[in-house]
């Protein structure tokens, strides 16, 4: 008889239900938040707060049983020497899952699946900068203000600008006869209209 065996079968046979657990498992341990379905999430949980419950006592034994699960020796150290740690003083509650979105395929239900208490990051130290002695600054000796005198224009230049105005003014007089003539279709009375026999 089946009595209080909770297990969510994921639509798969036992060796790639627990293949898929195994890989959620090193993952969280891995990069300490995932973003999964919530289904999966919920049974990763179990499997990860029992880890962290195993490595809070580090023993042979304890690492026998880890490994079993995890399968890598780096995640296994990892788990031991890192993360169990940071959950001295607690006593359950070492994961949480949040609410994210719906996948746009199927419509599952995304959650992230991450660690209550985390690594705290490491800012890297840049070396300061050593000032350079300050050295003395001498003042430049001033010279006396000179008035400014005007350039002189040359009768050439004069020239050339008064021939210039003369073009400016010829090329107004041309645009106003252009604008001028542009009512010419309106004159001709719709002569280039389309004729239709309706």
């Amino acid at each position: 008889m089946r009595h209080g065996k909770r297990r969510t079968k994921f639509s798969r046979r036992k060796s790639f239900r627990v293949a898929t657990l195994k890989c959620l498992a090193t993952s969280v341990i891995r990069h300490e938040i995932i973003k999964t379905t919530r289904v999966k999430a919920k049974e990763a949980k179990r499997v990860i707060e029992r880890l962290i419950e195993i490595a809070k006592t580090d023993s042979v034994t304890a690492r026998r049983k880890a490994f079993s699960v995890l399968g890598d020796r780096t995640l296994v150290s990892k788990l031991f020497k890192e993360v169990a740690p940071l959950f001295g003083n607690r006593k359950g509650g070492y994961t949480r899952i949040i609410p994210f979105n719906f996948r746009k395929g199927d419509g599952a239900d995304m959650v992230f699946l991450e660690l209550t208490e985390k690594k705290p990051e490491e800012k890297p130290k840049h070396p300061k900068k050593t000032k350079a002695p300050e050295k003395a600054i001498k003042p430049k000796p001033q010279k006396p203000a000179q008035a400014k005198v005007a350039p002189e224009i040359k009768p050439e230049v004069k020239e050339e600008k008064a021939v210039e105005d003369v073009k400016k003014v010829k090329a107004r007089d041309e645009i106003k006869k252009v604008e001028k003539q542009k009512g010419f279709l309106k004159k001709m009375g719709g002569f280039f209209r389309r004729k239709t026999n309706m």
